[in-house]
């Protein structure tokens, strides 16, 4: 099957896992960190990507800077790199820019894949008034992607995005999305996932990151997540020679793709419901501030936001009746990232799923979580923090 999967590979870069579940490679998102890579040398930082620190355990990162690195003064970079200094100083961030790559053709054709599709931004006024800064960047990285010949590069690897694409395909249950759309009552045309072997992550075993962009066509948003390397491998000489790709990581393989994916389900809906559940500010406590920060986890309403997206990973794991993930899963979302509101939420879902004839979907019953989550209180809240500290052991 794998033999199959990297001959159809070879030619699209891209895995059909059901007809509307498609696993691939971008070249934008190659090509912009590639670009980016050189632009640090100028700029310093951006995200993971650090100025001086070594990438060897990131084979497409390293060797790829080595092949690109001739272009570092070329007026292409000079200007791409003006371009990201802005970006980054107004969004500390390059999610917005991976998100607008993907509503693009893939270089070198020029243009939106859908008609409207750079209304990916929504209403943040921050981001909409860099969207002339996004097309000028991408400009750019598509000049890039012609003279220093980026296609020729991923062509003459194929067989390490290959090797990466069967690493990753293997441990994603192509059935999941099925359970999910069941479980949340809604469908979405696609899901369109990546990964990305030229995006750098600083060295360390945990080290690894996920995002998870949306993508606008006529039939609706497509839900899309993209991932970097999750795996430090062995340094080789050349890129031929290796036989690890750093994505054989069936722990992050499994969660991260649920987790952005289940964030498209859930986030449209909670917008609706933004200032009821920010008038709740004060159940953010102290204590829970201090055990949800280090996870990038700053106000009440994204710990509504985060509770209920682990939550719905965890219950669709309950309905495919795989038992163990679902328990894993609470363990990484309780005991891993402190969302100690789960197994209050638990109890309260079950009304939903025993009652699926009254609520058709997800959306119908988020009012009664809303109204819920308005019933705790600070002691509640602190209480679980207490209970659940420490889930492994002392749940």
């Amino acid at each position: 099957m794998l033999l199959l999967i990297s001959f159809y590979a070879k030619a699209q870069l891209k895995i059909q896992l059901s007809p509307n579940v498609s696993v691939g490679v971008s070249r934008n998102l190659e090509t912009y960190f590639f670009v980016e890579k050189l632009a640090v040398e100028r700029i310093d930082n951006y995200v993971f990507d650090i100025k001086g620190t070594d990438y060897s355990h990131q084979p497409v990162v390293y060797f790829g800077f080595k092949r690109f690195r001739k272009y570092q003064n070329d007026p292409i970079i000079i200007r791409a790199a003006a371009i990201l200094k802005q970006v980054r100083d107004s969004l500390h961030d390059n999610g917005p820019v991976m998100e607008y790559l993907l509503n693009q053709k893939e270089f070198p054709a020029i243009g939106t894949r859908f008609f409207h599709s750079n209304n990916q931004q929504g209403t943040d006024l921050v981001r909409a008034k860099l969207q002339p800064l996004f097309a000028e960047l991408t400009d750019s990285l598509r000049k890039f992607y012609i003279a220093a010949d980026v296609a020729g590069f991923i062509r003459s690897n194929s067989q390490l995005y290959i090797g990466a694409l069967n690493e990753v395909v293997k441990d994603i249950n192509k059935s999941s999305f099925q359970f999910m759309e069941k479980w949340y009552g809604q469908e979405f045309t696609a899901y369109e996932l990546y990964i990305s072997p030229a995006m750098p992550i600083t060295p360390g075993e945990d080290s690894y990151r996920g995002f998870g962009p949306q993508i606008s066509s006529p039939n609706g948003k497509i839900p899309s997540m993209i991932v970097s390397s999750s795996k430090m491998v062995p340094f080789q000489n050349n890129l031929s020679l290796y036989k690890q790709f750093g994505f054989n990581n069936p722990e992050v393989t499994k969660m991260i793709f649920s987790h952005e994916v289940a964030h498209s389900f859930v986030n449209p809906i909670l917008e609706k419901y933004t200032s009821e559940i920010k008038a709740d500010s004060l159940f953010y406590t102290k204590e829970l501030q201090e055990i949800l920060a280090p996870n990038y986890i700053g106000d009440w309403y994204v710990t509504v936001i985060e509770h209920l997206v682990r939550l719905g990973e965890i219950r669709v794991a309950v309905a495919r009746k795989d038992y163990k993930e679902a328990e894993s899963l609470r363990e990484i979302h309780i005991d891993t990232y402190k969302c100690v509101l789960i197994p209050l939420l638990e109890k309260k879902i079950e009304e939903y799923e025993s009652n699926r004839s009254r609520y058709l979907t997800f959306e119908s019953y988020v009012p009664n979580l809303v109204r819920y989550f308005h019933s705790l209180s600070p002691k509640i809240i602190n209480d679980q923090i207490v209970k659940y500290k420490n889930y492994k052991t002392g749940r």
